[in-house]
Order: C-alpha cells, then structure tokens, then sequence
C-alpha cells in the first residue's frame, strides 16, 4: 500500500505539474499577447530591446559613414597647419597602432616636419621601473638643464629631462641640448628598455604629441595615468607645444586627459577621441592652436570646449 500511495502521490503531482505546465505553456507560448498575461511585459521589453538595437546599428552605420568622410577630407582640413614646424610624437604602449599612424600621416599632410617617433614603453609609467627611470635621467641630464626639487615624481623628471634633450628653444630655435648628449639620454633609455626609437630619426622639436590609449585610469592603470599627465605638463613647460591625444575613457576622471583638464594651471591641450578622424584632425588643429599660444580641451567628452579647432586663417 505504501508504494501505491506513492505511486499514486506521484501520479497526482506530476498530473498537478502537467497542467500547471500546461498553462504556463498555454501563457507564454501560445498566448503571448493575452492581455494581462506574464508575458506581455516580457514581450514589450523584447520589442524595444530589438528597437534599441536597430536604433544603435542605424546610428553606427551612419557614425561610421561620417567618419569616412571626414577621414577623406582630413588632409584638406589640416593642410599646412604645422607647415615647416618639427614635430616629435611620443606613443605610450598602449596606444593603438591604427591611432599613431593616423595622427603621423596628418603630421605630414599639415607640412611639418617628422621629427620621429618615440615608443614609451609599459616600464616608463610602471611603478617598479620608476625609481631607475629617475637615476637615468639624472645621470644623463643635458648640461643646463635642471630637474625639479618640488616635484619629485618619475614623470616630472622624465619629462623635463627628455624635454631638455629633444625640444627647440623657444626663444630662438636652437636646440637646447647638442647631438651628442641627446643620444647619451635616448641610448640609456632605450638600452634599459624604456623607450623604443629608429635610429637616426629623432630630431629636435617644437611641438609634442603625445598619444595614448584607452586607460580609464582606475585600479593598476591609475599610477601610469598620473606620471603620463605630470610627463606632459614638465614637457610643456619647455615646448612651444604639447598635445595630449587619447581615446575617450582616458577623459575620465582619473584618466590622463581627465587629470589634465581638472588642472587650471596646465597648458596643455587634450584631444579625447584619436580613434575617431575628427579626433586626429583635432590633435593636428590643437597643435597649431599650441604654437599661436592657446590652449583647448576637444572631442566628445563633457568638458570640452569643442569637437574641434577652427582651421586656422591662411
């Protein structure tokens, strides 16, 4: 008896099952528009996601097709901005590849002269390579040149140091350090592998652009964010120039561009949307912006003056 009673229980529940079942079947599948029915909601809530979808496909196809255009035109838009102006890019190792040679092809559509490029490789913004970073340009600073008792950072110190050794006085042009003892700086730096150069392409310059990646800036990357910002404004201090181009979360608060711009005092000028055309036409335009002595915040982000400069007046 007690294994029919089962038997039966068994029965009984699986039948209560069965319909219970049934009518979540009947509910969901075969009636999905009953009015009232659990899924109606559900219904509408697939429809507008699908909607949603359509509406961020759309607007990336014509995202993308304007950015098309503007990439096509782009060589018109900064055409003899930087004409005759030397100009140094610096990458970080995150920057993507696609990102710097967009930027160095407008660098030589706007007339300027290449000045080269150099790669700042992971271990000039890690923290565990900072104190060596320090002792190198310490060692092998240019003659006159001087290294902050204020700010003791790695990226103050690197900034000022390769600023000394690569840039153009303001005043007259010449160079501020000799051949000699910028490759003495750009060896040691490569040779303990902070930077990465082609020899015989660095020159001196007057203006920097120094473009990154997409580091928000929070959690491991926040170190490397701080030194990029405090590197760019010692750079600054001796440019006629210097241009910060990165991605748009770089625009974050505790990114690179964002540091930059919550800095009243800083005199660079930021571009928080390289991957886009606008964005490294924008890096160009801000450079010329640089060398008549203004300074702008651009691209997509909050604080921002504008997408872009003006093309300067011929």
């Amino acid at each position: 008896m007690a294994k029919k009673k089962r038997r039966t229980g068994t029965a009984v529940a699986g039948l209560a099952f069965g319909v219970a079942l049934g009518t979540l079947f009947g509910t969901y599948i075969l009636s999905p528009n009953l009015p009232g029915g659990a899924n109606e909601s559900s219904n509408k809530a697939v429809a507008e996601l699908a909607a949603a979808k359509s509406e961020a496909a759309i607007n990336g196809a014509q995202a993308g097709a304007a950015d098309s255009y503007i990439a096509a035109t782009a060589g018109d838009a900064v055409h003899d901005a930087l004409k005759d102006r030397p100009v140094l890019i610096f990458r970080t190792a995150d920057a993507a590849d696609e990102d710097v040679t967009a930027v160095a092809d407008l660098r030589d559509k706007s007339g300027a002269k290449d000045a080269g490029t150099i790669t700042l490789t992971e271990k000039f913004f890690a923290q565990d390579g900072a104190d060596t970073l320090k002792s190198i340009v310490a060692n092998t600073l240019p003659a006159g040149a001087q290294l902050s008792t204020n700010q003791l950072d790695p990226g103050t110190h690197a900034g000022e140091a390769l600023g000394a050794a690569l840039l153009l006085n303001k005043d007259n042009g010449e160079p501020l350090a000799q051949t000699e003892e910028r490759a003495l700086l750009l060896k040691a730096l490569r040779d303990s592998g902070y930077i990465e150069y082609q020899d015989g392409t660095i020159l001196p310059a007057q203006l920097v652009i120094v473009i990154t990646g997409d580091a928000d800036g929070t959690g491991e990357t926040n170190f490397a964010a701080v030194h990029q910002a405090t590197f760019a404004k010692a750079l600054d201090k001796l440019a006629n120039g210097v241009v910060v181009s990165g991605r748009v979360q770089t625009a974050g608060a505790n990114g690179v561009i964002g540091q930059l711009r919550k800095d009243a005092e800083s005199g660079v000028s930021t571009v928080d949307s390289v991957d886009r055309a606008f964005g490294q036409i924008a890096t160009i335009l801000a450079g010329r912006e640089q060398l008549d002595g203004k300074q702008g915040d651009y691209g997509t982000a909050d604080d921002v003056d504008a997408v872009s400069p003006g093309k300067p007046k011929e």
